[in-house]
């Protein structure tokens, strides 16, 4: 088991060194959008950096909250493609605020979308229950990345670059999800603690249960408290995650009850791949 974890490990670092070759940045002075910050790298790695890649919601803002800026709205007008989600509120209110829609990619097509306790606002028409975080899962993301793909061979359907980029791409993913597997089994780990559930799709993927402190937005009650407490007891819970977007003062009490320690973990990180080995390591520690 040490062996495959090993080769997983090195497999992850060869992989990063195989390239597009030379690339043409900004192609053409097309623009492309991201919604969400780890989106960023997964379209880059596709298009070989040809192109310039911005991001919506900016850097330590929360995508649940978040409204696109007048200014934004201009510039994603004038974009060549929008990789979306396709399940966040501001995503799904797009739509009705840009002239070139069409250029909106939704990149949870195929991907079997789960119910969560997720604090979204729901007045552009977020369905109550839906949880979003479907790219913070490596099998997720292979689908992700099979979808902006496939957006970007309707727009250049010539171009082998592209094709051989997605296919390294997916090496990297295939292999990111064997470390997670094979990191899991190893540990034995069925069990992680998070204030707020942002990896539901990888615990749904990996067999894990997480224990989420916030519900829909709201800090437990007292006796749910408890109840969180008593189940982390039970599994020899060390960490309990959150997100930078989050108060570390809102776990540091619950920790303590445990015996565990607060870790953040971000799962908007630019480098999603590396964040995910990041977050195994830590629950696997």
């Amino acid at each position: 088991m040490k062996n495959r974890i090993i080769q997983s490990i090195l497999l992850l670092t060869a992989i990063f060194a195989i390239g597009c070759g030379s690339n043409n940045r900004n192609a053409g002075n097309k623009t492309f959008y991201v919604t969400i910050a780890p989106l960023k790298s997964i379209i880059e790695d596709i298009t070989c950096n040809d192109f310039e890649v911005n991001v919506l919601v900016p850097n330590g803002a929360s995508p649940e909250t978040f409204e696109p800026t007048a200014k934004q709205i201009a510039a994603l007008n004038d974009a060549q493609m929008i990789f979306a989600i396709g399940l966040i509120d501001f995503e799904r209110g797009l739509t009705s605020k840009l002239d070139n829609r069409s250029a909106i990619v939704d990149l949870s097509q195929g991907i079997d979308i789960l119910a969560g306790s997720c604090s979204h606002v729901h007045h552009n028409g977020h369905k109550h229950g839906i949880d979003p975080h479907i790219w913070t899962s490596p099998r997720a993301l292979k689908q992700i990345a099979a979808n902006a793909y496939t957006a970007v061979a309707q727009q250049y359907p010539d171009s082998t670059k592209y094709h051989e980029a997605y296919t390294t791409l997916l090496s990297r993913l295939d292999s990111l999800d064997s470390y997670v597997q094979n990191r899991l089994t190893q540990a034995g780990t069925t069990t992680f603690m998070i204030y707020h559930p942002a990896y539901t799709y990888y615990a749904n993927d990996y067999g894990l249960q997480q224990i989420a402190i916030e519900h829909e937005g709201k800090e437990p009650t007292p006796r749910q408290l408890a109840s969180l407490i008593d189940i982390a007891r039970r599994n020899s819970v060390k960490y309990i995650l959150y997100q930078p977007q989050y108060s570390k003062d809102k776990v540091d009490g619950i920790a303590a009850e445990i015996g565990a320690k607060a870790a953040m973990t971000d799962p908007l990180c630019d480098n999603i791949i590396q964040g995910i080995k990041e977050l195994t390591d830590l629950i696997t520690e």
